[in-house]
Formats: structure tokens, C-alpha cells, sequence
């Protein structure tokens, strides 16, 4: 049987001198790590990606996980855990991004830069837009919308805090139960974030982002960096989710 974790171990001795008695000086204390030449040559091409998960580790510890018979389960775990994690911006990238949004010396107002996600989301059907699980991003001051969704895609929806979530045109009536005025998500901040059709956001993570117009000048920036997410300007939001 194939034990790769057992040729990873013989390779990993080739660095290590040998004893008077004959045996590696190899020790408990070894480390697992790409590295070492001879290690990083007993892998397979195609496994390398995955055995980057175990550098630093311990070498026993990962060489006995690589030949047990539920060893691929640790991978497999990792493997899930690393997909929903995505490198965001750094902080002064943030404030480079704000800056480049606020270029015209405008000053971000909730009261006077995020009308068009309120104006044109008012078109959008019930049929169409309570297929969508939405939450906005609004809590001021507004300058943090964009450190706040910055957040959420990069670390994901925090499920051990509260997180109220509302369709993203639903029923007025429907309000009060949702924790949402109108029984919509709010639309009055920076960002709208919303899940695939049919989907909910805390069980399956955000799809879209509808960009409010204080922010239309970095969407691109923004696609850039989170490129498993779409983002929508609020001004063509109808017509994105219609299509949908």
C-alpha cells in the first residue's frame, strides 16, 4: 500500500546527519516543511497544495495523519476551512480605497451619498427580490462600511453572534418579525451583501454586494480582490437580480 507518509519520513532523514551507530540524527522535535529539498521531491506534484497545510508541523505528527486510514479527512477538513477564507485588504489599502472613493473631497453622509440603493431598489418585484437572503451594511459612522464588509468577506458571517439577515425586497408586513423596517434589508449604508437565490447568507455565505454610490469608484478594486463574490452598483441593482 502507498503510505506517503512514510516516504515523506525516509526523505526527510536524507537531511540529517548519520549517527556513529548507523541512524539518522533525525529527532521527535523534526518539523514537517517544503523547505527541505528532499521532502518537497517525495511529494507528488499534484499533492503539493495540499500539503501545504502542514508546514511547521510537527514531522511525526504529520506523516502518521498522511497514513491513517481517515488521514485524507484532516486534508479534506482544511481544505473546506481554507476555501471560505479569502486575504482581504490591509488597513492602510482601506484607507487608500477610501480615499480614492472620496476623491472629489466629498464628505460621506448617510444622509446625502447613499440614496441609490433606497431610489432604485424600490423597483426591484417582491417575486424576484425575496428570493435573495440581504443584510446592509449600515451602522455609522460610514466610513467603517467599507472596513465592515472588508471583514465579512475576508473572515466570513460570525455565527456565534447575533446576525439578523431579511429579504432583500420582502413583505412591509413581515417587518417587525425580521428585526427590519418595510421587511426588507436595509439600504441606506455603503454596502448591501446578499446571498445566491434560494440561498441564506449564514448557511451559505455572501454571493453578491450591492455597492451604494459613495463607493462606484472602487468596485473594480473590489472585484479584484474578492473574486468569487459579484458586485452590483446599487443604480443597476433591477436589472443584475432580475436576470437572475
Amino acid at each position: 500500500m502507498f503510505k506517503l507518509g512514510k516516504i515523506i519520513f525516509e526523505a526527510a532523514k536524507k537531511a540529517y546527519p548519520i549517527l556513529l551507530n548507523g541512524k539518522s540524527s533525525i529527532g521527535k522535535k523534526a518539523l514537517f516543511s517544503l523547505k527541505n529539498p528532499y521532502i518537497l521531491e517525495a511529494i507528488p506534484e499534484s499533492k503539493l497544495a495540499e500539503m501545504s497545510m502542514f508546514e511547521g508541523k510537527k514531522l511525526n505528527t504529520v506523516c502518521r495523519i498522511l497514513d491513517d486510514k481517515d488521514g485524507y479527512k484532516v486534508i479534506e477538513r482544511y481544505n473546506k476551512i481554507k476555501s471560505k477564507q479569502t486575504k482581504g485588504f490591509s488597513d492602510g489599502e482601506l484607507a487608500a480605497l477610501y480615499k480614492k472613493a472620496c476623491k472629489y473631497d466629498k464628505q460621506p453622509s448617510p444622509f446625502s451619498n447613499n440614496d441609490d440603493a433606497k431610489v432604485y431598489l424600490s423597483f426591484l418585484p417582491e417575486s424576484i427580490g425575496s428570493k435573495f437572503d440581504a443584510h446592509g451594511i449600515t451602522k455609522n459612522p460610514i466610513e467603517d462600511h467599507l472596513s465592515q464588509l472588508n471583514n465579512l468577506l475576508t473572515k466570513g458571517i460570525d455565527k456565534s453572534r447575533n446576525f439578523h439577515s431579511a429579504p432583500l425586497v420582502g413583505n412591509p408586513g413581515l417587518g417587525p418579525g425580521l428585526g427590519t423596517a418595510g421587511g426588507s434589508a436595509y439600504r441606506d449604508g455603503s454596502f448591501i451583501i446578499v446571498s445566491d437565490k434560494s440561498k441564506t447568507l449564514l448557511d451559505d455565505g455572501i454571493k453578491h454586494v450591492i455597492v451604494n454610490d459613495v463607493y462606484y469608484d472602487i468596485i473594480k478594486d473590489l472585484q479584484a480582490k474578492f473574486l468569487n463574490v459579484n458586485f452590483v452598483r446599487a443604480d443597476q441593482a433591477v436589472e443584475y437580480f432580475s436576470k437572475l
